[in-house]
């Protein structure tokens, strides 16, 4: 039986950026039983500004050998 998996998708915080989060997915499918606990790993990073379409937030999540990566580009506040 194949194991279902789909392209994992969320947002994790910011700081130094008038933006409080960024949208972020997998680089390849995950298996859906996994999808909550990618939640509560991303739950816990806050990445800093700026940030460009395609950088690595997470590498490896959970052991999968499936990255995290950033799908908007964020510029860092000038205070």
């Amino acid at each position: 039986m194949k194991e279902d998996k789909k392209i994992f998708t969320s947002i994790v915080r910011i700081k130094g950026s008038k933006f409080p989060v960024v949208s972020v997915k997998s680089s390849h499918p995950i298996d859906k039983s996994l999808l909550i606990e990618c939640s509560k790993v991303l739950s816990r990073i806050h990445v800093g500004a700026p940030i460009k379409c395609g950088d690595i937030i997470c590498r490896n999540i959970l052991n999968t050998r499936v990255d995290i990566i950033s799908t908007k580009t964020i510029e860092a506040d000038n205070l």
